[in-house]
């Protein structure tokens, strides 16, 4: 049986393809997670949002949390503030009246990307060296 939040985000994903729909239960479980971290319910800024997210999705994707929320089309954490508030105008999340889209328009990426630093072994070097 559907739920009133699998209509819902099945009619957000037809309506902007920009997200996949797995983004919309992904930001859904994200806020649930962040809200738990508290120690008193209370509501979340859109930066501790944020960390959040960065925090849960490394927790259930590992390494790859970066590649897995970039194929749902989020890269930026404006993109993850675009699902946020979809969901928001969706009647599935609830926003203050402080709160704003532009709390989450800062232009920074979601997973900075990290330089991959290759180590570069010679025979001369007294280490194992392998061919």
């Amino acid at each position: 049986m559907e739920s009133e939040f699998d209509r819902k985000a099945a009619m957000l994903a037809e309506q902007d393809p920009r997200f996949a729909i797995d983004a919309y239960y992904f930001i859904s479980e994200a806020v649930a997670y962040t809200v738990s971290r508290l120690s008193a319910r209370r509501h979340v800024s859109a930066a501790e949002l944020l960390d959040g997210i960065r925090e849960f999705a490394s927790a259930k994707f590992g390494v790859v949390a970066s590649n897995v929320l970039a194929r749902w089309g989020m890269i930026k954490e404006d993109d993850a503030g675009t699902v946020v508030y979809l969901l928001i105008g969706a009647g599935l999340l609830r926003a203050s009246e402080d709160d704003s889209p532009e709390d989450f328009a800062t232009g920074n990426m979601l997973f900075p990307v990290v330089p991959v630093i290759r180590c570069v072994r010679r025979k001369s070097d007294k280490l194992p060296f392998i061919d």
